[in-house]
């Protein structure tokens, strides 16, 4: 039986610069997840992942698992397929970073969870900066 499909290690890698963006972000925009403790991990893909045949995601964010907390620190991971982001300015990558961390939802008990796509959950970065902010990107950000 052959690997095909299987994750390599060198297709993922710690990201220093989302993180250092998501500082200045999270800071400006999203204080509730440094008031509530919540730990982020920032992810560099070398992989070109799509949704069906043309739908492609820049990024995405996911919530680690209680087992998967066992060797991993954070409580979230966001992943940022480079491939597709190649030709993303700063400022639009910062975009990206600002909706995946968007996903990041925290309850009335501190309890974390995963916000889905909802035109409402963004309104704030459609309003400054419009339903097209990744340009003439196929936008499939998560």
């Amino acid at each position: 039986m052959g690997d095909r499909g299987a994750m390599k290690e060198d297709d993922y890698t710690i990201s220093e610069i989302y993180n250092d963006m998501a500082e200045e972000i999270i800071l400006e925009k999203r204080p509730d997840i440094l008031n509530a403790g919540v730990s982020v991990g920032f992810v560099s893909s070398m992989k070109q992942k799509k949704k069906g045949k043309t739908h492609l995601v820049l990024g995405e964010c996911r919530k680690v698992q209680p087992i998967e907390k066992l060797f991993c620190p954070y409580d979230f991971l966001i992943i940022i397929y480079e491939p597709n982001c190649e030709a993303l300015s700063e400022d639009q990558m910062k975009i990206l970073i600002w909706h995946e961390l968007n996903h990041i939802g925290i309850d009335e008990n501190g309890e974390h969870y995963i916000v889905p796509h909802d035109i409402e959950e963004f309104f704030d970065i459609i309003k400054e900066h419009g339903m097209r902010w990744a340009g003439g990107i196929d936008n499939g950000s998560s």
